[in-house]
């Protein structure tokens, strides 16, 4: 047999490095230089391609770099942040760029341990039933590598947190399922995300659990945050550019005006009696998207009830048709084809 077929068949090592222009990989972050960074060369099964629209903050972004690219994580990432703010788009983002596996785990208050590690499974081999270890996404993550994404996180039991402090440590870990201890890949990653920094219940997010200190401790965190007007004009013109200039203008005063009303001008939720909805990013791009896709002959209102309105609850229907009322008067009982009309 040659050499040549030989290597045709030789199994890929997905954990070789290559060092790339920090520019090539991340054009939206860095101007061409000679930054250069570590990636892997080749791309893994479980890579999952990134959001196409989605325009990093860049600052918070370069932080996440800083962190994966640091030769050790002596902490895991949180990244926190209201919803919507692109917590979890980021951590996609950054693993598809870096060819990284991402393996996600949904968390929830009746989630237990077990479900981090893995099951024994049912299978059937050479005709007959056996019974086969099947790790769980943590596990995965933990002895192959890439980046472990704790989705909403702060909705974790304390039984679960208790049973994460070793695995968010970087510490061997004891998968009680199966008895015994893995140890963490050098090119394991570890990241959170979470509305709450670990406080417990609050009016808006209802569902989120306190977390001890000694869990939280754990994490090097980074707060996400609502795009500023121009990085959200981006977001629109890039993602509905049929929309007319002043439409799109208008969709963004609206969210912002509706931020002002829950969050505070400051986003520092210093504000009294603050509306408890959200209108987010994801919500600005899904309206957008439905004005044009309910067609020209239907109003701005009703796709804005269907992505909103209908949401929100009694308490705070009154003030938030009056900020509608204010941002877009008529206009939002115009049909689109009349807007598109407006000059």
């Amino acid at each position: 047999m040659s050499a040549l077929a030989i290597n045709a068949t030789a199994p890929i090592d997905y954990t070789e490095m290559e060092q790339v222009s920090a520019h090539l990989v991340f054009p939206e972050l860095f101007e061409p230089s000679t930054v250069m960074l570590k990636r892997r060369k080749h791309r893994h099964p479980d890579c999952i391609a990134s959001n196409q629209m989605y325009i990093p903050e860049s600052e918070n972004a370069k932080l996440a770099l800083v962190w994966l690219m640091a030769p050790h994580q002596l902490l895991s990432l949180g990244l926190q942040g209201h919803t919507g703010t692109g917590k979890t788009e980021l951590a996609l983002y950054l693993a598809d760029k870096l060819n990284l596996p991402i393996y996600i785990v949904k968390v929830h208050a009746r989630m237990n341990p077990q479900d981090l590690e893995g099951s024994y499974v049912l299978d059937v081999e050479n005709n007959q039933t056996v019974t086969r270890k099947e790790y769980g996404p943590a596990a995965k993550a933990y002895i192959n590598g890439g980046i472990l994404l704790l989705d909403e996180f702060d909705k974790a039991s304390g039984e679960l947190t208790s049973a994460m402090h070793l695995l968010v440590e970087g510490k061997p870990w004891p998968l009680e399922m199966f008895k015994e201890t893995i140890t963490k890949h050098p090119q394991c990653f570890v990241i959170g995300t979470a509305n709450t920094y670990g406080t417990g219940h609050d009016e808006r997010y209802i569902t989120s659990n306190q977390m001890d200190q000694a869990f939280l401790s754990r994490f090097m965190w980074i707060e996400t945050v609502y795009p500023n007007v121009i990085q959200e004009s981006k977001i629109l013109e890039k993602f509905a550019p049929r929309l007319p200039l002043h439409l799109r203008n208008d969709i963004i005063k609206l969210a912002n005006a509706f931020r002002d009303a829950a969050l505070g001008v400051n986003r520092d939720g210093d504000i009294e009696d603050p509306i408890q909805c959200i209108f987010s990013t994801r919500v600005v791009v899904a309206w957008a998207y439905y004005i044009q896709a309910f067609g020209v002959f239907r109003t701005l209102r009703k796709s804005l009830d269907s992505v909103f309105l209908k949401s929100v609850s009694p308490e705070d229907a009154e003030i938030v048709n009056d900020i509608v009322s204010k941002v877009f008067g008529d206009d939002i009982d115009k049909t689109l084809k009349d807007l598109l009309a407006k000059k």
